[in-house]
């Protein structure tokens, strides 16, 4: 995805005809269904990083610096399939992902970004090893997850993009506390 889409998609800019508004509509739209390359491309470009369109357990795509990100959608940070209780800590996938970072991201129903944050996963690996285990003991499929709650009390987690005219509100009118704790991250705003 090129700069002047991204502008259009996130209101930076307008299309300069129909043909292009309409094709914005479009992508917003699939945006709105968690097609998750579509996302991954999305948000890779907005930041300026290089998506990569890689498959299962492959980074979503690339830092400037060569750091691989891995895209994760809605509130919570999960890794599906990230630990095996046959295997070592050492060898499950999250454990293999600990110089990458997490861009967790959430959209609105209409396909308008509300934030992308940036997470570490080295900052996050004791919890990821912690919530594996107690499914390893459950049994059934492992898929380590973090809330939003461990990843916004890290002090390596920053704020890239935020749009609060977005911020989800409660049925009292008040911004949820999810994005009240996200407005108050450190934010390094995207630069166009």
């Amino acid at each position: 995805m090129d700069s002047k889409m991204v502008k259009m998609i996130i209101g930076e800019e307008q299309p300069s005809n129909e043909t292009e508004k309409k094709y914005i509509e479009f992508i917003k739209k699939h945006l709105s269904y968690d097609n998750n390359k579509l996302r991954e491309d999305f948000v890779c470009s907005l930041l300026g990083y290089e998506p990569s369109y890689g498959g299962a357990g492959f980074a979503d795509g690339y830092k400037p610096d060569g750091t691989p990100v891995d895209n994760k959608s809605g509130h919570n940070i999960i890794f599906p399939d990230g630990a095996n209780k046959n295997l070592p800590v050492n060898e499950w996938a999250i454990s293999k992902k600990l110089n990458w970072d997490c861009l967790v991201q959430k959209f609105t129903d209409d396909g308008e970004l509300i934030y992308v944050a940036e997470v570490p996963v080295s900052c996050i690996i004791e919890e990821l090893i912690s919530d594996a285990n107690k499914k390893i003991k459950k049994g059934g499929r492992v898929s380590p997850a973090v809330s939003s709650k461990i990843w916004r009390s890290k002090k390596q987690t920053k704020i890239l993009y935020k749009n609060s005219d977005l911020f989800e509100k409660t049925k009292n009118g008040k911004v949820q506390k999810v994005y009240n704790d996200i407005d108050n991250l450190p934010y390094t705003p995207v630069k166009f």
